[in-house]
């Protein structure tokens, strides 16, 4: 029984060494976040500006106005949930787009969790060729109801967006985004890559759409 015990205690030793190693070495390996910060409105920015066709489907119209929520989330769905739930349900949904984006990393999907443990309100440092408005939570918290639209006329609905993981060198990226648009909709992960300076759309992993 000491024995068992013995080899138990050793097992859980090397277990927790082994998670120490591994915590320690992805944050050692992590992006710079001021660096980061800023290169995420690049990103987001580059997303945005092909899908503004002006198309129902798509992400609205350059002569319309493209409206944004300001504050990060995994889903608008699960807006009103704990952030524990919102957590778990965000982890849980990688899985998803990690079968499905083979590009994606398992370093750049635990710098998406980490990322994403906390929410941040975005700046107006978007570079797009529309009108674009950063809507507050009081502001999402009525759509799709006529309230929104008549605050924000001409619109194609709302885009949300989770924080942007990047690996250290900024040359991929991967967030969560869903785009509301009244009877219609979408959400999924998106998988971008910077290459000669600029960023592009490399695959997608669709968790819904109506």
């Amino acid at each position: 029984m000491k024995r068992l015990f013995r080899v138990l205690r050793w097992l859980l030793v090397v277990f927790v060494v082994a998670v120490l190693t591994g915590v320690v070495s992805h944050i050692a390996l992590r992006p710079n976040p001021d660096t980061a910060n800023t290169e995420q409105y690049a990103v987001l920015s580059a997303y945005i500006e092909p899908g503004l066709t002006g198309y129902s489907h798509d992400l609205g119209g350059r002569k319309g106005l493209v409206v944004i929520a300001a504050r990060t989330t995994f889903s608008q769905a699960l807006v009103n949930s704990t952030k524990f739930k919102q957590y778990t349900s965000l982890v849980l949904s990688t899985g998803h787009a990690k079968a499905n984006i083979h590009q994606l990393s398992r370093a750049l999907v635990f710098e998406f969790w980490a990322t994403n443990l906390w929410d941040v309100t975005l700046e107006r440092r978007l570079q797009l060729p529309a009108r674009y408005e950063l809507a507050t939570e009081a502001e999402m918290n009525v759509y799709p109801y006529e309230a929104f639209f008549r605050r924000f006329p001409d619109s194609y609905g709302a885009l949300t967006f989770s924080r942007v993981a990047f690996n250290r060198d900024l040359t991929e990226a991967f967030f969560y985004t869903e785009h509301l648009c009244g009877l219609c909709g979408e959400g999924k992960f998106v998988y971008m890559r910077k290459t000669a300076g600029k960023w592009a759309v490399i695959d997608a992993a669709g968790t819904w759409i109506s």
